[in-house]
């Protein structure tokens, strides 16, 4: 018998497009033998299916089902394939795991701690197993000084809204005159910003996954 997968991509952050975009390409290489896969689409506006009908569908968010066709659907696993919040920040993790549903990706404290770039660099700082950029953490509603940044900073440095990806409203600042449009770039996107000296070196990704609770 197939498993019900539900696809949720979305999102409420400026990453939608791309998240939706990912989607596609998860929903492509899913196994339609083996998985029945609804894609739900998260907007501030709601969480809908889209059926064959091209009929919408809202989830009951009282335990994440659908109504399709007469019938109840319920999930057996979930694919988050949001970029940004509330897929990456914990959020959704968390409602998840309240209603016992599994899910991809880590889990809601590690992904609440990981999205916000300066606190993520803070607590890995703490352990001293890592080295970490020197930095300075901005919000939008508390002042700051420029100059004064620049005087504890070392140039180049990257400018980048601290809970957002796919740089979105990032910049490389190369000269003292750059920093304050590179600020306001950034602030466009989120009300917190990480200013932190650039590293040269290459960037390497590893992806893991547990099979059997191993």
């Amino acid at each position: 018998m197939k498993k019900n997968i539900a696809l949720v991509a979305g999102g409420y952050s400026g990453e939608y497009v791309i998240s939706v975009q990912s989607a596609a390409v998860i929903e492509k290489h899913i196994d339609p033998a083996l998985y029945n896969v609804y894609k739900i689409v998260i907007t501030r506006q709601g969480w809908a299916y889209t059926g064959t009908d091209g009929k919408e569908v809202q989830v009951d968010k009282n335990d994440f089902s659908l109504q399709v066709g007469g019938q109840k659907i319920t999930f057996d696993a979930v694919f988050i394939g949001i970029h940004g919040t509330p897929g990456e920040d914990g959020r959704l993790q968390g409602y998840f795991e309240m209603l016992g549903i599994p899910y991809t990706s880590c889990g809601m404290v590690t992904s609440a701690i990981t999205f916000n770039k300066s606190y993520c660099n803070k607590v890995v700082a703490a352990y001293n197993l890592v080295n970490v950029a020197k930095s300075e953490h901005i919000f939008r509603d508390q002042p700051y000084d420029a100059k004064a940044i620049l005087g504890r900073l070392r140039l180049p440095v990257f400018v980048k809204p601290s809970e957002g990806g796919s740089s979105i409203g990032m910049s490389k600042v190369n000269k003292a005159e750059e920093l304050e449009e590179a600020i306001v770039k950034a602030f466009k996107e989120d009300s917190q910003v990480l200013i932190e000296e650039f590293i040269k070196g290459r960037e390497v990704t590893c992806g893991l996954y547990k099979v059997n609770g191993g």
